[in-house]
């Protein structure tokens, strides 16, 4: 793993941003060869292809923002960090406006998209291994086959103890598109009927995609299937559709093709949130059992506000902000703020062996099955959750606790003012 490339000053080149301008780059260099094989202006689609480039990572970002809308809004900051991106978000994106833009600029759609075809594969393909340099939280479950991967310094965060592997999903991907695109660009140069490449793209992506998803870690939103299954599966039937028009023309209705893809569509974008509780919702509750031996329920506190940090011994991050909770224990104590750490080590007597060379001074909960973190929805530790006098969530914190100068950073405490009150 290699998040971080450098540091240049105030910027950062993460690996992620790198694969993907590589992915782009090269990608576009085929799509461009491709559209001069068949008689178009290279350097005008390399143009066109910026754009359309350029929404993609918009878009991508916006649908990332919309599966976890409570966590933007506690952290506005997210719109622009080294990961995140959604790929069937930009997609999505990206071919709206290749349509818009080649009316304007006399691009026909079905040739930009045939040319374009190769470029997504290759593209997706450099783009994965950016995901599984910078870790950016699509790797898969936890497995013991001899190429598992313990992504531990993941810019998101690592949700395991060190050695465990897991699924390397990214590189999955990787080895499935570029099969793809080998096989888009064999199709290409036999010149078959219009919409051919676009949907066996289409066709190919879709199926690898929905097949990785069932050791992949994300949330299921309906049906038993993830939100990327529900969009891979309305992408597999517009590229049949597109297949069986080009293989077998006057067959298949061009409004029979849009109404079910919308519809599949509509039903991956509305099902659930997914990842844990929202800003308002009722916190889920729990009965662990403390350091100390005692039971411990959350909604016992009902009626005080309660900070929630789910952290791990092994996590370097959360023994650095524990200082911080300590502080805040101190400070907002008699205020009436609860604060519980929730420990996710499956191994209870590393727990106590730790606090008692480190002692704190608020309340450890053990969790050894992890099941707080799983109903939570975290990606990795440490999280924070602050829950307000009612038992509903208040706000959320991925990563450690924000600081400035070794303190919680004013913008927290104001939030820990906003929920103790007056």
């Amino acid at each position: 793993m290699w998040p971080v490339i450098l540091n240049l000053g105030p910027i950062t080149v993460y690996s992620f941003g790198a694969m993907m301008a590589l992915g782009f780059y090269l990608g576009t260099e085929f799509a461009a060869r491709e559209y001069a094989r068949r008689g178009g202006d290279a350097e005008k689609l390399w143009s066109y292809l910026l754009w359309v480039f350029v929404a993609g990572v918009v878009s991508s970002r916006v649908l990332s923002i919309f599966n976890d809308i409570p966590g933007f809004i506690e952290n506005p900051a997210v719109a622009f960090a080294g990961s995140g991106f959604v790929w069937y978000g930009g997609f999505l994106g990206g071919v709206g406006t290749a349509y818009v833009l080649g009316r304007r600029r006399g691009i026909p759609f079905g040739v930009a998209a045939e040319c374009a075809a190769l470029g997504l594969a290759l593209g997706q393909a450099i783009g994965r291994i950016g995901c599984h340099l910078a870790g950016d939280g699509d790797w898969g479950v936890v497995t013991d086959l001899p190429w598992g991967v313990a992504y531990e310094f993941a810019i998101i965060g690592w949700p395991h103890e060190p050695g465990v592997m897991v699924h390397p999903t990214p590189l999955y991907e990787t080895i499935a598109y570029l099969g793809v695109f080998a096989l888009c660009l064999t199709l290409a140069r036999r010149d078959p009927p219009l919409g051919t490449v676009f949907g066996t793209y289409l066709v190919g992506t879709s199926v690898s995609r929905f097949l990785v998803e069932f050791i992949r870690i994300n949330p299921v939103v309906a049906l038993g299937l993830t939100q990327a299954q529900w969009i891979a599966i309305g992408l597999f039937v517009l590229g049949a559709v597109l297949l069986a028009r080009a293989l077998a023309p006057g067959k298949t209705s061009v409004a029979t093709t849009a109404a079910v893809t919308v519809a599949l569509l509509a039903i991956a974008s509305g099902c659930t949130r997914g990842g844990g509780p929202g800003v308002g919702d009722l916190a889920p509750d729990f009965v662990l059992r403390s350091a100390d031996g005692e039971v411990r329920k959350l909604s016992n506190f009902r009626g005080r506000p309660v900070l929630v940090n789910l952290w791990a011994t092994w996590c370097p991050p959360c023994i650095r902000e524990m200082p911080l909770l300590d502080q805040i224990a101190d400070d907002y104590g008699e205020r009436g703020l609860v604060v519980l750490g929730v420990a996710g080590d499956d191994d209870t007597e590393r727990v106590t062996e730790f606090l008692a060379d480190r002692p704190v001074r608020f309340e450890v909960l053990l969790d050894p099955d992890g099941a707080v973190g799983t109903e939570y929805g975290i990606t990795g530790y440490p999280e924070t959750f602050l829950v307000d006098r009612e038992g509903r969530l208040a706000g959320k914190f991925i990563g450690p606790v924000p600081a400035e100068g070794g303190r919680p950073a004013p913008s927290f405490l104001e939030r820990l003012d906003a929920l103790v009150g007056a």
